[in-house]
C-alpha cells in the first residue's frame, strides 16, 4: 500500500529554514520521495511511500529536520 503526507509549517521565516533543508533533498531515500517547497509564509513538505513503513520512516526523519531548522533560526 503507498501513502503520502503533506504537511504545511506556517513561519515568517520561511526562506531561511527552506534554505537550511533544501540539501537533504539530495539523499537518495530507497523507497520514498519527498518535496520540499515554500510560499509567502509557508513550507509545504510532501512525502510519499511505496509502503507504510517507509512513509513512517520518512515522515519521523523529516519532522526532526524540520524541528531543528526551527530552532535554530529561532536562536
Amino acid at each position: 500500500m503507498k501513502g503520502c503526507a503533506e504537511i504545511v509549517f506556517e513561519t515568517a521565516r520561511h526562506s531561511e529554514i527552506y534554505q537550511a533543508l533544501a540539501p537533504e533533498l539530495n539523499d537518495e531515500l530507497h523507497r520514498s520521495n519527498v518535496e520540499l517547497d515554500q510560499g509567502d509564509g509557508f513550507i509545504r513538505l510532501k512525502i510519499r511511500g511505496e509502503d507504510v513503513v517507509s512513509l513512517r520512516a520518512a515522515l519521523n526523519t523529516w519532522i526532526r529536520l524540520v524541528k531543528i531548522a526551527f530552532e535554530m533560526v529561532s536562536l
